[in-house]
């Protein structure tokens, strides 16, 4: 069976929620490449895994798919939603509003947008994604739309939408980009403070954040603009926050809005240790098994 990945059936499960699903991320381009992405759903499942392929390690973030729906085939299956290959490639998959009715079965000339997730286990540049992709329609599968936000190492970065007719590539502006749940489409030759519509709030919170700190970024910054845009309410909530800097393969997680103990992920290296705010040091192997972000929490607490 073809697994879907990520925001595809979910909230159709538990609910349709304009707020049920939210995340934010960007790529910034400064004196140094960064990328983020909060990770906002109910409480779920996490895990963290690295998988290779092509001579590539590719880190990815995934949830616990089949606490979502009531299918034997689905059982133990994580489904991913963010990841970074070690050429520098990274893609983060969000819900796009307004919702377009999906599509189960994708004809001869179409493919589901959610499938994009996937050329990060490919490709390294997004020359390459936007090459692959344009030759057919895009689709939303059935359950919430998506939109995906896709950034290399070569100062690229693009953003992909569909309404099921038409295709959408928003190019990187200012050296950033910045993507939450509205149509990014639709903002392009508009003042970014005109954003409308999901998450209009939290892209024009890291708009502003990352235009004051653009030339002195840092991993401790891009954890203020993720702070700045998480959520904390009842029913769901930021559960993980993750920077990245694909210039030295590392990754740096914050899990369920604490952002004083800080998780250290090497690529090159395929391990996670401890890297700020613990009282002892720790470092294991991370694989295609992963680590799961409650056992990270519970061994070790700052």
């Amino acid at each position: 069976m073809k697994f879907k990945v990520p925001v595809l059936i979910l909230l159709m499960i538990i609910g349709y929620s304009s707020s049920a699903y939210a995340c934010t991320s960007f790529a910034l381009y400064g004196p140094q490449i960064f990328y983020g992405m909060n990770f906002d759903y109910f409480s779920i499942p996490l895990k963290f895994l690295i998988e290779s392929n092509m001579g590539m390690n590719i880190f990815h973030l995934s949830f616990l798919y089949d606490q979502t729906v009531d299918d034997p085939e689905y059982k133990d299956y994580f489904a991913k939603t963010c990841g970074i290959n070690s050429k520098g490639l990274f893609c983060a998959s969000q819900e796009i509003e307004p919702y377009i009715e999906g599509h189960k079965q994708a004809g001869n000339s179409e493919v589901h947008i959610d499938d994009q997730y996937e050329t990060i286990s490919r490709y390294s540049s997004v020359d390459q994604i936007e090459k692959n992709i344009k030759d057919k329609q895009w689709i939303q599968f059935i359950g919430p739309s998506i939109h995906n936000l896709f950034a290399d190492l070569k100062g690229n970065a693009i953003i992909t939408e569909t309404d099921n007719n038409e295709n959408f590539i928003t190019h990187i502006e200012n050296e950033f980009i910045v993507m939450s749940n509205f149509s990014n489409h639709g903002l392009i030759g508009k003042f970014y403070k005109e954003a409308v519509g999901a998450g209009a709030d939290r892209y024009i919170t890291a708009y502003d954040h990352i235009m004051e700190n653009m030339n002195a970024f840092s991993v401790d910054k891009g954890f203020e603009l993720l702070k700045k845009v998480s959520l904390g309410e009842k029913d769901f909530s930021t559960q993980c926050s993750m920077i990245f800097q694909p210039q030295t393969n590392h990754i740096y997680i914050a899990v369920y809005q604490d952002f004083e103990t800080i998780w250290k992920v090497s690529l090159n290296n395929r391990t996670i240790e401890t890297h700020r705010g613990f009282n002892k040091h720790f470092q294991a192997r991370l694989g295609e098994d992963g680590i799961l972000a409650s056992d990270l929490k519970q061994m070790f607490k700052g």
